[in-house]
């Protein structure tokens, strides 16, 4: 995948690094081009979910990306505790993601039900235009 493709290219590169040592509990450059991007494309997903609501005309997908939004911000959570090398001063960030996963996941299973029955209540398109034989 393009993930791991620029895994192994920050892999590669790390060995310019070294002129910076790093303490003990740095992320490689791998980690983080995994972190990040997971970040971005989480971005986006959010942003096709909304674009599809448009285009389904069923508002209810709207409510996935509000539902995305918490887990989305634990990332956050979860790469600023990195950045700043996992400094005690920042560990209420480690509670902070754990909450926000719950919440995320709760909001994730409402909006994914309040989809289901939005969906059952919508048209949906003739699929067999031909009658059977027997």
């Amino acid at each position: 995948s393009v993930v791991a493709g620029v895994a192994v290219l920050l892999g590669a590169l790390s060995v310019f690094s070294d002129a910076h040592p790093e303490p003990w509990n740095a992320l490689s450059l791998p980690t983080w081009a995994i972190h990040v991007s997971s970040l971005v494309e989480w971005l986006i997903a959010m942003g096709l979910i909304w674009q599809y609501a448009d285009v389904r005309r069923n508002p209810a997908w709207k409510g996935l990306t509000w539902g995305m939004l918490p887990l989305h911000s634990s990332g956050i959570c979860a790469c600023t505790y990195h950045f700043f090398y996992n400094a005690s001063q920042l560990d209420f960030l480690v509670g902070l993601q754990a909450f926000l996963t719950v919440v995320g996941d709760t909001t994730c299973a409402l909006a994914a039900w309040r989809i289901w029955q939005s969906e059952k209540n919508l048209p949906t398109p003739a699929t067999d235009t031909h009658p059977q034989t027997q």
